[in-house]
């Protein structure tokens, strides 16, 4: 994942009318630079990097606050995520079918084969749209993020404001851990995968005030985020050969069902055990958020 373009020069005492548009000309920068790589060429790779920069750029959008001007072009970033995200998803599936495929008995491995030749038949529609998504934003983007200048955002970047705020996202995410702890199927495990992005792309606006306690923060995250993507992108696989496996292939298909829920169960379980640690670090993340002192070094003060 390509790192987004620093952002230098600010303080926990920078007001956000100042830091503000300094991370809108950041974030937008990221996104054309993106965009321009992603028209050469629709890779995986490419794609999934203009997506993460959009939705960094988003929440530069919001620090702007809740006006019409920001709703508007959320809603025009929004869409162009969602374009892309059609694309991603498919060329990530196809990668990841055609890996699995290669690992299984030829009778499993024929119905991997069935359902890529399956997914392979929306490709040129996923791309069409995402080629008239680009096209969408570079004629409307640019215009919807210009009406965000004369807006004038309150508070400071390090103000207790941006901080509630976070401890309100981290609540939130909390609660869906909560909810795959209680449920550890699919929908509960993809909306907290959702919710640790939102938080960690939301934590970034505090590098400039608390780099080292937000590097920490970051830290405790990563394995969680990491390992909710590979359960998200094993229960999309179950869904897909559940979905589009040849009605006369039924009894391999129940096999290789059966060899990914096993697979699944055991993401699963270790992913628990992820949770349950980030269960422990929870107060202590609210703690660095509202205090400024280190998550870990709170914690393990509480632990001795």
């Amino acid at each position: 994942m390509a790192a987004p373009r620093p952002v230098r020069g600010l303080q926990a005492s920078t007001r956000l009318l100042d830091a503000a548009p300094v991370f809108l000309a950041a974030r937008q920068s990221d996104v054309a630079r993106h965009c321009a790589a992603v028209a050469q060429r629709l890779t995986p790779e490419r794609v999934h990097d203009l997506r993460v920069a959009i939705r960094r750029l988003r929440r530069a959008v919001r620090l702007f606050g809740k006006g019409k001007p920001v709703r508007r072009a959320d809603e025009e970033l929004k869409g162009f995520q969602s374009a892309l995200g059609t694309l991603r998803d498919l060329q990530v599936q196809l990668g990841r079918l055609s890996r699995l495929g290669r690992k299984l008995p030829p009778e499993e491995a024929a119905v991997v084969q069935h359902v890529r030749d399956t997914l392979n038949k929306t490709r040129a529609q996923s791309l069409d749209s995402a080629r008239s998504a680009l096209n969408r934003w570079a004629k409307r983007g640019p215009r919807a993020l210009a009406q965000l200048q004369g807006l004038r955002p309150k508070g400071k970047l390090g103000g207790h404001r941006l901080r509630k705020g976070l401890v309100r996202q981290l609540e939130e995410l909390e609660e869906c851990a909560q909810a795959a702890l209680a449920d550890p199927g699919p929908v509960p495990m993809h909306q907290l995968r959702i919710a640790v992005k939102r938080f960690r792309y939301a934590l970034e606006f505090l590098e400039p005030a608390m780099p080292d306690e937000t590097a920490e923060i970051r830290g405790e995250m990563v394995p969680l985020q990491t390992a909710l993507g590979e359960l998200h992108d094993l229960d999309v696989q179950i869904a897909l050969v559940d979905q589009h496996a040849a009605p006369g292939s039924l009894p391999a298909a129940a096999e290789l069902l059966r060899r990914l829920r096993a697979e699944r169960e055991r993401l699963g379980a270790d992913l628990v055990a992820v949770l349950m640690h980030w269960e422990e670090e929870a107060s202590a993340l609210r703690a660095q958020l509202l205090l400024g002192s280190s998550p870990v070094r709170i914690h393990r003060r509480l632990r001795a």
